[in-house]
């Protein structure tokens, strides 16, 4: 059985490596809640949007934490590339967080143009679609690093996870060539494009693992 790490040195680096992690996003989520302005006068019109983001960006980061755990738990191994990766992913969330500073400022009235709304938009599109790329690259490189000693079905799980986040970045990628001129209301695909893609993916997940499968 080949062991997860070479060493104890190996081992206390994963181990900083994940608390690193965990304070990046956590001061990211905290930087998100203070970056809210204050609007001229406070209705449902200029509070709903705040909120909006607030939620889709809490439960977005939430879900990129539980997938960077679930590396640190099974699929992370030391190694330059690795670690390269990791940190890439992490400034990819606070990258995100940015994004969403960026949607809400020039989003809000006497703030900027419908192009710089846009602008702001792609920028997030494709910051999400590079961050999801490089975790779906760490659950694949991982596995197979960890082929001889990882659990079946925790392969199983990595190969699915592969396929999905890098089949999602793909769909956010496309979808950047419908938003130009639309505004705010372009984030409405956003959403479906990673459920297309999360299906798409899993599709492929599957297909793979059965042209692997002994026979």
């Amino acid at each position: 059985m080949k062991e997860r790490h070479e060493s104890p040195r190996d081992a206390r680096f994963a181990d900083r490596i994940e608390s690193f992690g965990d304070i990046v996003i956590g001061f990211s989520l905290a930087q998100l809640a203070l970056s809210f302005v204050f609007p001229p006068h406070l209705t449902i019109f200029t509070l709903s949007p705040m909120l909006t983001a607030f939620g889709w960006t809490f439960a977005m980061t939430a879900w990129l934490w539980l997938l960077y755990r679930r590396i640190g738990d099974d699929y992370f191994v030391g190694g330059r590339l690795m670690t390269a990766l990791y940190m890439l992913g992490l400034a990819g969330i606070v990258l995100l967080i940015f994004g969403v500073q960026l949607v809400m400022h020039y989003s809000l009235p006497g703030n900027g143009t419908v192009g710089d709304v846009g602008v702001a938009i792609i920028f997030y599109f494709v910051v999400l679609a590079l961050t999801l790329g490089t975790i779906g690259a760490q659950f694949a490189i991982g596995g197979r690093l960890r082929k001889a000693s990882i659990e079946p079905e925790y392969a199983r799980r990595g190969t699915f996870t592969t396929y999905r986040l890098i089949a999602m970045a793909v769909a956010v990628l496309i979808a950047i060539a419908f938003l130009p001129g639309r505004g705010l209301a372009a984030t409405m695909v956003l959403l479906p494009a990673m459920l297309g893609g999360a299906v798409i993916g899993r599709l492929l997940g599957l297909f793979a693992l059965r042209r692997s499968a002994p026979g």
